[in-house]
């Protein structure tokens, strides 16, 4: 396989999954048990050029902690930020909230602050790559909304942005959205989910400069019936379907050139969207210096053939 585009990358979506599997990745990635100068991000980056952070969709970053991030990480090394749900989501969604129907208030400009000044580590670093705004499923293309999403995608103008539009509206009306996106300067986020009647349908091809793909696992089954979160996750994609993403990547950076690939796996589950990532560098003649955990190939037998493992995982 010859090399492809440096401006490919491919992680995870976050890096901190505390606990022991299925949920957590302590004892598959990380050392179950690890010193106190074991840094899990600085882990993280000996394998990948990216991450997707997810818990600035709760909240705001508190100060120093973006600053800590771009710190931790190396020159080349890339974010993906999910913008604050305040900006996406009627509901307050997690900790923050009081109850099943806690509304949020429409952003303001000042809101429009607050999150830049809490990224602007990541920024003014040139680790911010793009900003990812991810809108419930029951967001649905109505004039109201379209203006809700040019407004902030305006308010945003200055970053590189990918939308993450899951409700089948917006596909019946895929020219208009396109046009929007673009004028925007936003491209269309590729799902792999599972796919039922009201689920977006897409093309494997970016909207403007950048192609980024979010794979969610196919767990249909659990997908909306599940006891935890991580059950809905909770895939592995394989070295099949590994190959077919990779000649998808490939044919469409053939027919149009994409300045930018992300790919991020969130099957994370089981410690699967790190696995699944590995063997899509692999596919992408994308090299992985790092030895992998040997718990990690343990648990996906998959790895040993592409990759060094680890001798012991009591390194730390």
């Amino acid at each position: 396989r010859e090399g492809f585009n440096p401006r490919l990358r491919i992680g995870t979506s976050g890096y901190s999954y505390p606990g022991s599997p299925p949920k957590g990745w302590y004892g598959v990635f990380y050392p179950e048990t690890k010193g106190k100068r074991f840094d899990e991000l600085g882990y993280y980056c000996s394998f990948f050029n990216t991450v997707e952070i997810n818990t600035t969709f709760y909240r705001p970053p508190a100060p120093g902690i973006a600053e800590a991030w771009a710190k931790k990480t190396p020159a080349e090394f890339e974010f993906a930020v999910k913008v604050w749900q305040k900006f996406t989501h009627p509901l307050k969604l997690g900790e923050g909230s009081r109850g099943a129907e806690e509304r949020w208030e429409g952003p303001t400009q000042a809101d429009v602050e607050i999150f830049r000044k809490s990224i602007g580590a990541l920024a003014d670093s040139g680790k911010l790559g793009i900003l990812l705004f991810q809108y419930p499923a029951g967001f649905h293309y109505t004039d109201k909304n379209v203006e809700k999403l040019r407004w902030t995608l305006k308010a945003f103008k200055d970053y590189p942005k990918a939308v993450e539009l899951r409700h089948r509206s917006w596909s019946d009306r895929g020219q208009e959205t396109k046009m929007l996106l673009e004028q925007s300067g936003a491209t269309w986020t590729v799902l792999d989910e599972p796919k039922f009647a009201s689920s977006v349908v897409q093309e494997f091809e970016p909207v403007g400069e950048i192609l980024y793909l979010r794979l969610h696992g196919r767990n249909k089954q659990r997908w909306w019936s599940h006891g935890e979160a991580w059950e809905r996750y909770d895939y592995f994609y394989g070295p099949e379907e590994i190959r077919f993403f990779a000649d998808k990547i490939r044919q469409s950076a053939q027919k149009s050139p994409p300045e930018k690939v992300y790919v991020f796996f969130n099957n994370h589950a089981r410690g699967q969207a790190v696995a699944d990532a590995l063997l899509l560098k692999h596919e992408m003649g994308e090299e992985v210096a790092a030895e992998v955990p040997r718990a990690l190939a343990q648990a996906h037998p998959q790895l040993a053939g592409f990759f060094r493992i680890a001798g012991h995982d009591a390194l730390f």
